[in-house]
């Protein structure tokens, strides 16, 4: 909770600062651009990354159900939208038209959000999200257990399939030739879980080692007694090459 409070009063006074700045000198509002259309424009503008957050939230959606719940959610937009149309003509239309739009209206709002009760908004299973290759092996804590009682080095990746960084460590990094070899040369296990849907043994092992989210990167040594060592968020080559080395 505190940690929490403390990330809102930081955001509160980030977003304050300007204005705190402007009031204690006042000469720095002439540096100010002045009102104009430039105004209108710059709203517009800003309405795009809206859009790209759209879309990404919706990739999401796709990744955590299908591609029919995508379409759905489209489908429950594209109502909304007409509903906002109709409204609006609502202002210039006469006679009985008024109560046709109207009850158009409610229609669409009654589509729409009868869409959030849809099975086909389900999340996946992890199982189900996660695809197996001759590279990785699915996580699980008996598998990390077992492997580490044989005396195998480790490395686990606590991943999702919205993450942006963990996908592009995975297509940059963790998939190049030399990566791959090095693994293999070492006979480190690789172990990939999925946390796309929140899995709780996933969630367990982030609170072990005191983070909130993923990407999570552990490399166990073979050596059992020896404490798993925590790789940066952010991987290169080199950082896994020199953790391999360690092992």
């Amino acid at each position: 909770m505190i940690v929490a409070l403390t990330v809102f009063v930081a955001l509160g006074f980030g977003m304050a600062l300007p204005f705190l700045i402007i009031s204690f000198v006042p000469a720095l509002a002439r540096t100010m651009p002045r009102p104009g259309h430039w105004m209108l424009t710059f709203k517009q503008i800003l309405a795009f990354p809206l859009y790209a957050t759209a879309v990404w939230l919706l990739w999401v959606l796709g990744q955590q159900t299908s591609s029919d719940a995508m379409a759905m959610v489209i489908g429950a937009c594209v109502l909304l939208a007409f509903a906002a149309w109709l409204y609006q003509q609502r202002q210039i239309t006469k006679g009985g038209w008024r109560y046709v739009s109207a009850l158009l209206i409610l229609l669409c709002l009654f589509t729409s959000f009868s869409v959030l009760r849809s099975p086909f908004l389900e999340t996946r299973s992890a199982s189900a999200a996660v695809v197996e290759d001759a590279n990785y092996q699915a996580y699980s804590d008996a598998l990390l257990a077992d492997l580490r009682a044989q005396g195998k080095p480790v490395f686990v990746n606590m991943t999702a399939s919205w993450c942006i960084t963990c996908l592009v460590n995975e297509r940059v990094t963790l998939s190049a030739d030399s990566i791959v070899t090095a693994l293999q040369e070492k006979d480190v296990t690789y172990l990939k879980g999925d946390w796309t849907n929140n899995d709780p043994a996933i969630t367990a092992v982030l609170k072990q080692f005191e983070t909130s989210g993923v990407p999570l990167y552990l490399m166990f040594p073979a050596d059992a007694s020896k404490p798993a060592e925590v790789l940066p968020q952010i991987l290169t080559e080199g950082i896994v090459m020199e953790a391999l080395t360690r092992i």
